[in-house]
Protein backbone atom coordinates (compact mmCIF):
# COMPACT_ATOMS: atom_id res chain seq x y z
CA UNK A 1 0.00 0.00 0.00
CA UNK A 2 2.76 2.44 0.91
CA UNK A 3 4.62 1.79 -2.34
CA UNK A 4 1.49 2.34 -4.44
CA UNK A 5 0.72 5.59 -2.67
CA UNK A 6 4.28 6.87 -3.00
CA UNK A 7 5.04 5.75 -6.55
CA UNK A 8 1.77 5.39 -8.45
CA UNK A 9 -0.48 8.04 -6.93
CA UNK A 10 1.84 10.74 -5.54
CA UNK A 11 1.12 13.21 -8.37
CA UNK A 12 -2.63 12.47 -8.37
CA UNK A 13 -2.91 13.01 -4.63
CA UNK A 14 -1.54 16.53 -4.90
CA UNK A 15 -4.88 17.53 -6.46
CA UNK A 16 -6.71 16.69 -3.22
CA UNK A 17 -5.35 19.88 -1.65
CA UNK A 18 -7.64 21.96 -3.89
CA UNK A 19 -10.79 19.97 -3.05
CA UNK A 20 -13.35 20.59 -0.31
CA UNK A 21 -12.74 17.76 2.20
CA UNK A 22 -16.33 17.87 3.48
CA UNK A 23 -17.72 17.37 -0.04
CA UNK A 24 -15.18 14.62 -0.62
CA UNK A 25 -16.08 12.79 2.59
CA UNK A 26 -19.79 12.92 1.70
CA UNK A 27 -19.06 11.01 -1.51
CA UNK A 28 -17.20 8.40 0.55
CA UNK A 29 -19.87 8.11 3.28
CA UNK A 30 -17.24 9.34 5.71
CA UNK A 31 -16.66 12.26 8.03
CA UNK A 32 -13.83 14.75 8.48
CA UNK A 33 -12.57 14.70 12.06
CA UNK A 34 -11.76 17.99 13.81
CA UNK A 35 -8.30 17.06 15.12
CA UNK A 36 -5.02 16.65 13.24
CA UNK A 37 -2.12 14.63 14.69
CA UNK A 38 0.55 16.93 13.20
CA UNK A 39 0.78 20.19 11.29
CA UNK A 40 1.36 18.81 7.77
CA UNK A 41 -1.91 16.83 7.84
CA UNK A 42 -4.62 18.70 5.91
CA UNK A 43 -7.50 16.49 7.01
CA UNK A 44 -8.42 13.17 8.62
CA UNK A 45 -11.32 11.21 7.14
CA UNK A 46 -13.00 8.44 9.12
CA UNK A 47 -14.81 5.70 7.18
CA UNK A 48 -17.05 3.05 8.73
CA UNK A 49 -18.21 0.67 5.97
CA UNK A 50 -19.80 -1.75 8.47
CA UNK A 51 -19.29 -2.88 12.06
CA UNK A 52 -16.56 -3.32 13.25
CA UNK A 53 -14.38 -2.00 10.39
CA UNK A 54 -13.25 1.58 10.92
CA UNK A 55 -10.61 3.23 8.72
CA UNK A 56 -8.81 6.55 9.13
CA UNK A 57 -7.27 8.21 6.07
CA UNK A 58 -4.84 11.08 6.70
CA UNK A 59 -4.05 13.43 3.84
CA UNK A 60 -0.53 14.67 4.47
CA UNK A 61 1.02 17.48 2.45
CA UNK A 62 4.58 17.90 3.60
CA UNK A 63 6.56 20.82 2.09
CA UNK A 64 9.59 18.57 1.58
CA UNK A 65 8.06 15.18 0.70
CA UNK A 66 4.86 16.24 -1.04
CA UNK A 67 1.37 14.70 -0.90
CA UNK A 68 0.79 11.44 0.90
CA UNK A 69 -2.03 9.33 2.31
CA UNK A 70 -1.62 7.41 5.55
CA UNK A 71 -4.01 4.61 6.50
CA UNK A 72 -4.87 3.61 10.05
CA UNK A 73 -7.48 1.25 11.54
CA UNK A 74 -9.39 1.32 14.79
CA UNK A 75 -8.32 -1.50 17.12
CA UNK A 76 -11.75 -3.11 16.84
CA UNK A 77 -11.05 -3.64 13.13
CA UNK A 78 -8.60 -6.42 14.06
CA UNK A 79 -11.46 -8.93 13.85
CA UNK A 80 -11.77 -8.24 10.10
CA UNK A 81 -9.48 -10.44 7.95
CA UNK A 82 -6.36 -8.60 6.87
CA UNK A 83 -7.03 -9.11 3.17
CA UNK A 84 -10.48 -7.53 3.37
CA UNK A 85 -9.24 -4.58 5.44
CA UNK A 86 -6.42 -4.04 2.95
CA UNK A 87 -8.66 -4.18 -0.12
CA UNK A 88 -11.09 -1.66 1.39
CA UNK A 89 -8.23 0.77 1.97
CA UNK A 90 -6.81 0.11 -1.49
CA UNK A 91 -10.17 0.86 -3.14
CA UNK A 92 -10.55 4.09 -1.16
CA UNK A 93 -7.02 5.23 -2.04
CA UNK A 94 -7.56 4.47 -5.73
CA UNK A 95 -10.81 6.45 -5.72
CA UNK A 96 -9.23 9.39 -3.90
CA UNK A 97 -6.49 9.46 -6.53
CA UNK A 98 -9.12 9.69 -9.25
CA UNK A 99 -10.73 12.67 -7.56
CA UNK A 100 -7.31 14.21 -7.11
CA UNK A 101 -6.51 14.06 -10.83
CA UNK A 102 -9.99 15.23 -11.80
CA UNK A 103 -11.33 11.98 -13.26
CA UNK A 104 -14.51 12.42 -11.19
CA UNK A 105 -16.21 15.75 -10.52
CA UNK A 106 -16.59 16.76 -6.89
CA UNK A 107 -20.32 17.40 -7.07
CA UNK A 108 -22.99 16.23 -4.60
CA UNK A 109 -24.68 13.02 -5.76
CA UNK A 110 -26.69 10.12 -4.43
CA UNK A 111 -27.40 6.57 -5.62
CA UNK A 112 -29.88 6.28 -8.47
CA UNK A 113 -33.45 5.06 -8.09
CA UNK A 114 -33.22 1.95 -10.30
CA UNK A 115 -31.30 -1.28 -9.84
CA UNK A 116 -29.25 -2.61 -12.72
CA UNK A 117 -28.00 -6.21 -12.76
CA UNK A 118 -24.33 -6.42 -13.68
CA UNK A 119 -25.11 -8.10 -17.00
CA UNK A 120 -27.17 -5.07 -18.09
CA UNK A 121 -24.23 -2.67 -18.24
CA UNK A 122 -20.92 -4.49 -17.76
CA UNK A 123 -18.72 -4.65 -20.87
CA UNK A 124 -17.79 -7.91 -22.50
CA UNK A 125 -15.07 -9.69 -20.59
CA UNK A 126 -16.37 -8.84 -17.12
CA UNK A 127 -17.34 -12.46 -16.46
CA UNK A 128 -13.99 -13.52 -14.98
CA UNK A 129 -14.06 -10.56 -12.56
CA UNK A 130 -17.58 -11.49 -11.48
CA UNK A 131 -16.41 -15.03 -10.86
CA UNK A 132 -13.74 -13.68 -8.50
CA UNK A 133 -16.31 -11.59 -6.58
CA UNK A 134 -19.04 -14.22 -6.36
CA UNK A 135 -17.51 -17.51 -7.39
CA UNK A 136 -17.61 -20.10 -4.64
CA UNK A 137 -19.38 -17.62 -2.36
CA UNK A 138 -22.55 -18.30 -4.31
CA UNK A 139 -22.69 -21.84 -2.95
CA UNK A 140 -22.39 -20.51 0.59
CA UNK A 141 -24.97 -17.76 0.00
CA UNK A 142 -27.51 -20.32 -1.19
CA UNK A 143 -27.31 -21.97 2.24
CA UNK A 144 -28.32 -18.85 4.18
CA UNK A 145 -31.61 -19.00 6.06
CA UNK A 146 -33.65 -15.77 5.88
CA UNK A 147 -34.14 -15.39 9.65
CA UNK A 148 -30.40 -15.69 10.29
CA UNK A 149 -29.44 -13.55 7.29
CA UNK A 150 -31.55 -10.71 8.66
CA UNK A 151 -29.82 -10.91 12.04
CA UNK A 152 -26.42 -10.95 10.33
CA UNK A 153 -27.24 -7.75 8.43
CA UNK A 154 -28.39 -6.06 11.63
CA UNK A 155 -25.15 -7.09 13.35
CA UNK A 156 -23.17 -5.38 10.58
CA UNK A 157 -25.02 -2.15 11.41
CA UNK A 158 -25.17 -1.41 7.69
CA UNK A 159 -27.58 -2.43 4.95
CA UNK A 160 -31.33 -2.82 4.49
CA UNK A 161 -32.63 -6.37 4.62
CA UNK A 162 -36.02 -7.34 3.16
CA UNK A 163 -38.02 -10.43 2.35
CA UNK A 164 -39.04 -10.72 -1.30
CA UNK A 165 -41.09 -13.18 -3.25
CA UNK A 166 -39.23 -16.45 -3.09
CA UNK A 167 -36.33 -15.21 -0.99
CA UNK A 168 -34.59 -12.18 0.48
CA UNK A 169 -32.40 -9.25 -0.45
CA UNK A 170 -30.04 -6.82 1.22
CA UNK A 171 -28.99 -3.41 -0.12
CA UNK A 172 -25.83 -1.71 1.12
CA UNK A 173 -24.95 1.99 0.77
CA UNK A 174 -21.36 1.50 -0.38
CA UNK A 175 -20.44 5.11 -1.21
CA UNK A 176 -22.34 8.36 -1.11
CA UNK A 177 -23.35 7.79 -4.72
CA UNK A 178 -23.17 3.99 -5.00
CA UNK A 179 -25.43 1.25 -3.65
CA UNK A 180 -25.14 -2.53 -4.03
CA UNK A 181 -27.95 -5.06 -3.78
CA UNK A 182 -27.59 -8.79 -3.25
CA UNK A 183 -30.68 -10.89 -3.92
CA UNK A 184 -31.49 -14.54 -3.18
CA UNK A 185 -34.49 -15.92 -5.07
CA UNK A 186 -35.56 -19.25 -6.47
CA UNK A 187 -33.50 -18.35 -9.53
CA UNK A 188 -30.29 -18.07 -7.52
CA UNK A 189 -28.05 -15.17 -6.51
CA UNK A 190 -28.12 -11.80 -8.30
CA UNK A 191 -25.92 -8.74 -7.82
CA UNK A 192 -27.26 -5.33 -8.86
CA UNK A 193 -26.16 -1.71 -8.55
CA UNK A 194 -27.97 1.60 -8.57
CA UNK A 195 -28.14 3.14 -12.03
CA UNK A 196 -26.07 6.21 -11.07
CA UNK A 197 -23.18 4.35 -9.47
CA UNK A 198 -23.24 1.68 -12.19
CA UNK A 199 -22.56 4.35 -14.81
CA UNK A 200 -19.96 6.24 -12.82
CA UNK A 201 -17.71 3.50 -11.48
CA UNK A 202 -15.86 0.85 -13.56
CA UNK A 203 -16.79 -2.82 -13.02
CA UNK A 204 -13.55 -3.58 -11.17
CA UNK A 205 -14.55 -1.18 -8.38
CA UNK A 206 -18.13 -2.43 -8.25
CA UNK A 207 -17.05 -6.05 -8.04
CA UNK A 208 -14.32 -5.36 -5.50
CA UNK A 209 -16.79 -3.70 -3.13
CA UNK A 210 -19.30 -6.51 -3.78
CA UNK A 211 -16.71 -9.08 -2.79
CA UNK A 212 -16.03 -7.22 0.46
CA UNK A 213 -19.68 -6.87 1.49
CA UNK A 214 -20.49 -10.47 0.62
CA UNK A 215 -17.54 -11.63 2.72
CA UNK A 216 -18.76 -9.50 5.63
CA UNK A 217 -22.26 -10.97 5.38
CA UNK A 218 -20.97 -14.55 5.36
CA UNK A 219 -18.63 -13.91 8.30
CA UNK A 220 -21.37 -12.32 10.36
CA UNK A 221 -23.85 -15.06 9.43
CA UNK A 222 -21.50 -17.70 10.83
CA UNK A 223 -21.58 -15.87 14.16
CA UNK A 224 -25.35 -16.40 14.20
CA UNK A 225 -25.43 -19.86 12.62
CA UNK A 226 -22.13 -21.75 13.13
CA UNK A 227 -23.39 -24.60 10.92
CA UNK A 228 -22.55 -22.54 7.81
CA UNK A 229 -19.30 -23.94 6.36
CA UNK A 230 -16.30 -21.67 6.52
CA UNK A 231 -15.63 -19.82 3.29
CA UNK A 232 -12.16 -21.37 3.12
CA UNK A 233 -13.79 -24.74 2.49
CA UNK A 234 -14.74 -23.62 -1.03
CA UNK A 235 -11.24 -22.62 -2.12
Amino acid sequence: MRQYVRKKYRHDLEGLAALDPEALSALFRGEILPGRPYASVNWVMRLKPFRPLEIFILFDQDPEFGADLRIFYARKSLTVPTEDAYVFAWDYVALLARYGRGSYPLTPAAPGSRWLPLADFAPEGTGPMKEVSLGAREEALLLLQPEFAEVAVRRLDCGDWAEINGGWEVAWPVLGDLAFRLSRTSGGIEMAYDDYGAKKYPPEFLLSFSWLYINALLREYRQVDPSLPRLSRYF
